[in-house]
């Protein structure tokens, strides 16, 4: 291992102009849109450990009126049979399917020292030559689980912003305290790396006490965009699976529950739903050729 400023190296692989993906858990990681999303994505491309920031500097174990980042354990006839604690890691992959490998980042929402964090971040991210960074996120909303959910944008730039618009999101126009994953946003644009944030908003129903904590409709909406932006090629077969039995719970409540379910149907009534269809990306030629194509086909006897 070797340790360079505030990370320790496990290897150091040579990477192709990688992307890279973050997931960070805290603020807005609901549905584990974050982290879940990013572990579907270490676990497709079986990525090795890069590196790892340490704890310390960023993490405060428990704040009053805040989610605690205890450390957690499971005990077993008083032994410490498991431990959970914080984690700041790197990882990487090749992948085969595009010209650009792959660094993800698993971590934790900072409680302290922002600047340091983002900056260790993006300065691993420009080590690499890296050409783009990914960080997602989810919202907690009430919004149907019926539908696909909506998400939402923020770039570093118009003409990413103009790229974007193919992928059936909408752009936030939010104003007020800062989550880590626009404060890394933010941190990218100051050193000249492109970078793109997606929140999509992830069902609960606060007034059936029905939090989801674990959403697999929620990270195949932010899933199927990067695999299309960053050629992942990916199979969606175990998120698809999730996502049916996930569904087949709240729709055992509705069944169950003639309140829950008119409460649904309402959300439905209302819900404007943007999903996500696979840009169709075509030159210029063989545009004019299908609409040549098509006209003839249009074209009556004479």
């Amino acid at each position: 291992m070797e340790q360079k400023q505030n990370l320790i190296y496990q290897s150091h692989p040579t990477l192709r102009t990688p992307y890279v993906f973050c997931g960070i858990g805290g603020w807005l990681n609901g549905g584990e849109a974050s982290t879940g999303s990013l572990d579907y994505l270490i676990r497709h491309f079986r990525a090795n450990r890069l590196a790892e920031m340490p704890v310390s500097p960023y993490h405060v174990y428990q704040l009053p009126g805040m989610d605690s980042i205890r450390p957690e354990f499971r005990m077993e006839e008083g032994l410490i049979a498991e431990a959970h604690l914080p984690r700041n890691e790197f990882f990487y992959a090749t992948n085969p399917s595009s010209d650009h490998d792959l660094i993800f980042f698993m971590g934790t929402e900072p409680a302290t020292n922002w600047n340091e964090y983002a900056e260790t971040i993006v300065g691993l991210a420009k080590e690499y030559h890296a050409t783009r960074l990914f960080t997602f996120g989810g919202v907690l909303d009430k919004t149907p689980h019926t539908r696909e959910p909506k998400v939402s944008c923020s770039c570093t730039s118009p003409e990413l912003r103009e790229e974007m618009r193919k992928y059936n999101v909408t752009f936030s126009n939010y104003e007020g305290p800062a989550t880590f994953n626009t404060m890394l946003l933010y941190t990218c644009r100051a050193r000249s790396l492109e970078a793109v944030g997606f929140s999509v908003r992830a069902t609960y129903y606060p007034e059936f006490s029905i939090v989801i904590s674990h959403n697999p409709k929620a990270m195949k909406a932010i899933l199927v965009r990067l695999n299309h932006l960053a050629g992942l090629n990916m199979s969606f077969k175990e998120i698809d699976a999730r996502t049916i039995e996930f569904e087949e719970k709240l729709d055992a409540i509705r069944m169950q529950t003639p309140q829950f379910n008119t409460y649904v149907e309402d959300l439905e009534k209302a819900y404007v739903e943007l999903p996500f269809r696979e840009p169709l990306e075509l030159s210029g030629d063989e545009g004019v050729r299908l609409a040549e194509e098509f006209l003839k086909k249009g074209k009556a006897p004479d």
